[in-house]
């Protein structure tokens, strides 16, 4: 299997977080629910990848970063905790995953926040003046991802930021598709709160995602129950990262993300190299085959995507599943807004995401089914 579904969870996996999980899984502990060694090494083991989370995106305070059970459910946390009263007015765009558009929809419904849905221009930019020429008095909370996952749309989350910043509206940034990609820096950027996931270009394991915020910015919790802390209490704790962890964590998980930051840090640079060739030998490729129409942007996560004429891409990705070994993503990629500003909410679109463990070779394997598959719909 030539796998180029990067996007949804890298298939790489380094050696250290297979073997953190497994030694995890075979000394298991609950971190923060006792006394005994075992429990307070897992607690330790966990503070350790808390540090490591807060150095990474340069966040001053590791208490401020909340493990979830992944991307999602950090992005409910973040959006749902920070509208605190109603009458909210929130910014977003159509680049958004439904991790970020279904709570805000869903808050829309219900009468407490109105919402703005903004698109980019002609030379396919949001730029802060955008994002500020929709600001109004209500204005609390501007929700934007990093990098889009359908087309690699980049956002200037450092100069949105600093309006935010200087407005006194709150930022939240998706960083599901640039975690591990490209450089995050909540302070120089003025990201209020961060959401990414473990699995996917940091190269952890599914099943756990983090959010990082300041401490002027902390949401409100959303989930209520055992913390292993404050016992007494019949109301949530209000100590971070207490609040916000009800529950057990996913241990395993959690550690195998220190594992893959570590990993990162030393293997980044010709991680980025190696998905920067081998993407734009696909995107170059696909440029000279007939009835094939590119429409993802620059970008640092390996993404392209596009459509062959007017063909379903499912049936696209069926034929290279089955017939050649090929894994991609089809449809609406959780994204209907992108796709209706694109117009391609009938097709969807074939994207390809490479990761650093993708060579050439494959790419030129798949350019070759894709020329096969163009001719064959061009006949029929």
């Amino acid at each position: 299997m030539i796998y180029f579904d990067n996007a949804a969870t890298t298939f790489f996996k380094p050696p250290q977080v297979i073997d953190c999980v497994l030694d995890s899984l075979k000394n298991p502990a609950n971190a923060n629910r006792g006394g005994h060694s075992l429990s307070v090494a897992a607690t330790a083991k966990i503070t350790e990848v808390r540090n490591k989370v807060a150095r990474m995106v340069n966040l001053s305070d590791p208490l401020n970063v909340a493990f979830s059970q992944n991307c999602t459910s950090a992005l409910n946390l973040a959006i749902l905790g920070s509208v605190k009263r109603r009458g909210f007015h929130v910014i977003t765009s159509v680049h958004e995953h439904n991790s970020v558009l279904r709570p805000l929809f869903e808050l829309r419904q219900r009468g407490i926040i109105s919402l703005s849905v903004l698109a980019p221009d002609r030379e396919n930019r949001l730029t802060a003046q955008a994002v500020q020429n929709a600001f109004n008095k209500d204005t609390r909370l501007v929700v934007l991802s990093h990098v889009s996952n359908v087309v690699g749309f980049v956002n200037d989350v450092a100069s949105i930021g600093d309006l935010c910043r200087r407005a006194g509206v709150t930022f939240i940034v998706d960083a599901a598709q640039s975690a591990g990609y490209t450089e995050i820096d909540m302070q120089r950027m003025k990201i209020d709160l961060l959401a990414f996931p473990a699995h996917k270009g940091l190269h952890g394991i599914q099943g756990c995602g983090c959010l990082c915020f300041n401490e002027e910015s902390k949401p409100k919790p959303i989930i209520f129950g055992g913390t292993g802390s404050q016992s007494n209490l019949l109301l949530q704790p209000k100590d971070s990262p207490d609040c916000f962890e009800a529950g057990t964590l996913n241990t395993p998980a959690i550690l195998a993300l220190g594992e893959a930051i570590e990993w990162h840090s030393e293997n980044g640079k010709n991680n980025h190299a190696q998905i920067e060739l081998v993407a734009n030998t696909v995107k170059e490729g696909l440029k000279e085959i007939p009835d094939v129409h590119i429409m993802s942007l620059k970008n640092p996560s390996g993404i392209v995507s596009f459509r062959i004429g007017d063909s379903s891409s499912d049936k696209i990705s069926d034929i290279l599943s089955e017939q050649y070994g090929i894994a991609v993503r089809s449809g609406l990629h959780c994204a209907p807004l992108c796709h209706k500003f694109l117009g391609t909410e009938k097709t969807g679109l074939v994207r390809v995401s490479v990761s650093g463990q993708n060579t050439l070779k494959e790419a030129y394997i798949f350019l070759n089914a894709i020329e096969h598959i163009a001719k064959n719909l061009r006949s029929q």
